[in-house]
């Protein structure tokens, strides 16, 4: 396996992905053993934004879960000991129209993303993909808690049809690199559960590996990198552009076993030039104005539309997750738990979304009910657009001066799981996350695609989904 991975690190670097990896050239080098032998890394003790260039241990599966957490839900389901909101989510995983061993995939030449004009296809396709890319990840998740190997054979169909057939993502606009995000990282995450299935033919499995690398990972990287070019000024693309790339380059990289690509990420969350960067991602913070005695974060897109505020959170979390999944080997950086960066910023981002979007009615859509709080008593700093920017278009800028209270307020997304799941009962902390819980008590078991709360189109699919299967516990 090795080989192989060294065969798609050499390819990354032929097409020149790591243009610009002077960032990682800082480093300060030191060696620790452990039960995986000797591990050199960098280790950046005291700054957080110091330049990280470790060298990292994989124990594959290591993107959203490791083996322990697939070995841990699986023998309380097999045990009858799994809470019933595991018990029904697992249940409900079974019956999405994304795990039917029926299910036949669609790959295409071009995922198109936009403006399809001149493309191959002729017109938007990408839902082939954010359908396939679910059904791979989800039926991945069901061989690993059932065993069924059907399930199996069913997610490694779909990844080699991709990487057979499927040649570029693409479109006349910037859209086409939200395909390469969001999609880019679910199959990328089936694929690393897939790699450790016995059934999954070694050549199959490089052959995907170069496939996700050149059609999706160039993508990542070019975008982080430039930002669609000389036009946008680095802020120009909301957070979730940013968070979507992020979340495809670095379960890429864990894929590949490569630690410039995680570095890379790492690098960028702590100290990138766009709104995926944490600094930039946080745009305030307050004390919480309904006194709870807890701090709350204004997210960068909370003055936009409470919609992709939502999903800016979700992507997040699904980042920060992968993140703590791979510092569980790798604790002399610590720099790889996103989710304590700047004294929990992450933490108090969602209690801000959580507290402005949720309802106290009994749902778990969250449609009935009034508000817990209105949005003239919401805290909000003002967020000053790409006004004065280097932007060349200086048509697009917004002054906003409120909270989006908007159509979209009160959407529900999965993802709060993962954040209840890591600040109660990974951290234990006793407080700090008082909406967060709400949400999650609300919404659980809170599903993914193929759940009927989150529609069809592709806000159900920007985010991996099935938290409360994986991660809730009593």
């Amino acid at each position: 396996m090795k080989n192989e991975i060294i065969n798609v690190e050499t390819m990354i670097k032929t097409v020149k992905l790591f243009a610009g990896a002077t960032l990682l050239m800082v480093a300060f080098s030191s060696c620790y053993e452990n039960e995986y032998g000797v591990v050199d890394l960098t280790m950046p003790e005291d700054n957080p934004n110091v330049t990280v260039a470790g060298e990292y241990v994989y124990n594959h599966p290591c993107a959203m879960y490791n083996e322990a957490d697939f070995v841990r839900v699986k023998k309380m389901l097999d045990e009858g000991t799994a809470p019933v909101e595991v018990k029904t989510e697992f249940t409900n995983l079974k019956n999405s129209p994304y795990t039917l061993l029926s299910y036949v995939p669609s790959p295409q030449e071009e995922i198109v993303r936009g403006d399809a004009t001149g493309t191959v296809a002729g017109k938007e396709n990408y839902a082939y993909a954010m359908r396939d890319a679910a059904a791979a990840y989800q039926t991945a998740i069901l061989w690993k808690l059932t065993g069924d190997t059907k399930y199996a054979d069913l997610s490694v169909r779909i990844l080699n049809a991709w990487a057979d057939v499927c040649k570029r993502i693409t479109s006349n606009d910037a859209n086409q690199m939200l395909a390469a995000g969001c999609q880019g990282y679910t199959f990328a995450n089936a694929a690393e559960i897939m790699q450790t299935y016995s059934g999954w033919n070694e050549n199959d499995i490089i052959d995907f590996k170069r496939w996700i690398v050149e059609v999706f990972a160039s993508k990542n990287k070019d975008f982080l990198d430039n930002h669609q070019g000389t036009n946008n000024c680095p802020l120009h693309y909301w957070s979730n552009w940013d968070l979507v790339n992020m979340c495809s380059y670095w379960a890429i990289g864990v894929l590949t076993e490569n630690d410039e690509m995680v570095n890379f990420v790492v690098n960028y969350f702590y100290s990138g030039a766009g709104n995926g960067c944490l600094d930039n991602l946080i745009q305030a913070t307050f004390d919480d104005p309904l006194e709870s005695g807890e701090q709350i974060c204004q997210n960068q897109e909370s003055g936009r539309d409470q919609g992709h505020a939502s999903m800016s959170l979700a992507v997040t979390a699904n980042l920060c997750q992968m993140a703590y999944t791979l510092y569980q080997d790798n604790q002399s950086v610590p720099q790889l738990d996103f989710f304590a960066a700047n004294d929990n910023a992450i933490m108090k981002m969602g209690e801000y979304i959580a507290l402005f979007n949720l309802k106290n009615g009994t749902d778990n859509a969250n449609a009935t009910g009034q508000w817990l709080i209105s949005a003239a008593k919401m805290p909000f700093q003002e967020y000053k657009y790409c006004i004065d920017c280097s932007c060349k278009d200086k048509n697009h800028g917004a002054d906003q001066k409120v909270v989006a209270d908007d159509e979209s307020r009160g959407t529900v997304r999965p993802g709060w799981e993962i954040l209840y799941h890591h600040y109660a009962k990974v951290k234990n902390l006793s407080s700090g996350y008082t909406y967060t819980k709400q949400f999650a008590d609300k919404i659980r078991p809170e599903g993914g695609a193929g759940d009927g709360r989150y529609g069809s189109n592709s806000g159900a699919f920007d985010q991996l989904g099935w938290g409360t299967l994986m991660l809730y516990q009593k």
